[in-house]
């Protein structure tokens, strides 16, 4: 009995000894968008999903460079997707969402087949690749990302706060309606 409680305790040793791989967590898959574009949607939605089943698979970088009106949301997100763009030989003028950037490797648009997204994903995540060509072009252009993906969070805060406060508006009429109804 006193083998088996050993040999139990040795196999936990080992296990919380084994240093962790944590490759995963400098995999970043950076997503360019637009406010309501249906194929950022499904790319969007995709990810999530594949963070959901493995939340260190990678750090999803999602930058919403235009808005609903098509109009730039924020110029360091709309300057950075230039660069990249023009790092892949690719058109600038006529600007597609969603540009998806892993590694090295980059798409525009939500592929048919989503498996070489996942592929690029788990090449980065084995070491075969270690390339992060959005941030090298950030650092280039002197691009904070971190400031980019703050600035967009901070604004849909605010639209979270509107959206509250008409809510709060709308049921305290209801209310009051209510209240000189019943008088």
């Amino acid at each position: 009995m006193k083998k088996i409680y050993l040999a139990l305790v040795a196999v936990l040793l080992l296990i919380l000894l084994i240093p962790k791989v944590e490759a995963a967590k400098d995999t970043k898959v950076y997503l360019f968008s637009r406010d309501g574009c249906s194929a950022c949607i499904n790319a969007l939605d995709y990810f999530n999903g594949l963070l959901k089943n493995d939340k260190d698979l990678f750090d999803l970088v999602e930058i919403e460079v235009f808005d609903k009106n098509v109009q730039v949301a924020t110029e360091e997100g709309y300057k950075l997707m230039l660069k990249v763009l023009e790092h892949y030989d690719e058109d600038t003028e006529k600007l597609y969402t969603p540009l998806i950037v892993i590694g090295d490797y980059h798409n525009i648009g939500f592929p048919k087949d989503p498996t070489e997204l996942k592929n690029a994903i788990d090449e980065l995540n084995s070491g075969e690749e270690d390339a992060d060509t959005v941030s090298d072009i950030a650092k280039e252009e002197k691009i904070d990302i971190e400031a980019i993906r703050k600035s967009i969070a901070k604004e849909n805060t605010y639209d979270a706060i509107i959206i509250i406060g008409i809510f709060v508006v709308l049921i305290g009429g209801f209310a009051g309606l209510i209240i000189l109804g019943k008088k």
